[in-house]
């Protein structure tokens, strides 16, 4: 396999921009695609919550249409309690870059809250991609 592009997704809106752009973008570099779903997991000590149909649906749908552009795609699904950090260590084994979305809501919501794509950008060792879905 050649170039391959890992696409961090929760199945929201704004993730899916992202699966939609990440999809051209693997047709135009001859890419696959990596889907990527985190499910949080806050202990070793807790047992870990199942995949929900929903969750497994969000992997399936975005494999089925990167398939129905003619890509070579797969779901994976990896269980942290730090989102960023196992989107990042997923990157390290054999991505090109990383396509992601970012939710709007400016600085202060950053700063308060938080955001994944913003550590991604900042501890990724591949280029990152972020598609902007709105303010």
């Amino acid at each position: 396999m050649g170039k391959m592009i890992l696409v961090p997704t929760d199945g929201s809106p704004c993730a899916e921009k992202a699966v939609e752009f990440a999809i051209r973008e693997a047709a135009a570099l001859g890419a696959g695609l990596a889907f990527l779903h985190v499910l949080y997991s806050p202990s070793t000590l807790v047992p870990t919550p199942e995949l929900s149909e929903e969750e497994d649906e969000v992997l399936k749908e975005a494999v089925k249409k990167a398939e129905a552009a003619g890509l070579f795609a797969k779901g994976l699904l990896v269980r942290g309690e730090h989102p960023v950090e196992a989107i990042v260590s997923e990157a390290e084994t054999g991505y090109d870059r990383i396509v992601m979305g970012r939710q709007g809501g400016g600085m202060l919501r950053r700063l308060l809250l938080g955001s994944t794509t913003a550590g991604v950008v900042q501890l990724a060792k591949v280029p990152v991609l972020v598609v902007p879905c709105g303010d």
